[in-house]
């Protein structure tokens, strides 16, 4: 057996592809490549494959995760043939094999890194907004949950936040997982940017290293 950790970009070509459609692209070029993953057992067998952190519909990425294990090892010349069965739009960027023990990738998330190009009249005011949430005590955002509206505040969620006037860009390092989940909508709503949400682009996910955040492809693993 064999477990690899897949990082790889879905760009502007693949950006309306749905999650569901994703892993069916993923899907189809494992086989094309002729890579044996492993299936679950029972009746309704299914591949070893998840995504680290779902993407929303019309989002760029050039960090985004796939968990597979496979039935046998393979060597880098298997992974270089999946690379060139993926059509235009998905590019692979690199592999690492991880032990099999590891827990699933997608528990293992904890932030997200986001950027948003700005334009000049949005960055004139960009500066002075981004502070005030920053200084902020709270930051309620509601939520619809079941047919209910929720309140949450999402500032404990807010790890870093900054409008780089220079190369006229918005960062933004978000909670993503188990300590709770902020949308960049949320933020660009705050920050009175409600409708620039489909040029987000996530540049990265992390995962907890200690009191420090890690890429998935640096962090040590036992």
């Amino acid at each position: 057996m064999m477990r690899v950790w897949i990082k790889f970009a879905k760009e502007s070509p693949m950006r309306f592809l749905s999650h569901l459609d994703l892993m069916r692209v993923w899907q189809r070029a494992i086989r094309r490549a002729a890579l044996p993953v492993a299936y679950s057992a029972g009746f309704n067998r299914h591949p070893k494959i998840s995504f680290a952190s779902a993407l929303a519909v019309g989002v760029t990425s050039e960090g985004e995760y796939l968990d597979i294990l496979f039935d046998k090892q393979l060597d880098g010349a298997a992974f270089e043939r999946l690379a060139e069965t993926l059509p235009h739009g998905l590019k692979m960027v690199d592999w690492r094999q991880i032990p099999e023990a590891t827990p699933a990738l997608m528990s293992l998330v904890c932030a997200a890194q986001w950027e948003l190009p700005l334009q000049a009249d949005e960055s004139r005011h960009l500066q002075e907004a981004v502070q005030g949430l920053l200084s902020a005590v709270a930051l309620p955002v509601q939520r619809e949950r079941k047919n209910r509206l929720k309140t949450v505040d999402i500032r404990p969620l807010i790890y870093r936040l900054e409008a780089d006037e220079k190369e006229s860009c918005l960062r933004m390092l978000l909670a993503s997982g188990g300590e709770g989940v902020v949308r960049p909508g949320e933020v660009l709503k705050l920050l009175r940017l409600p409708a620039v949400e489909g040029r987000v682009h996530r540049t990265e996910l992390y995962v907890a290293s200690g009191r420090c955040f890690q890429e998935p492809m640096a962090v040590l693993l036992n």
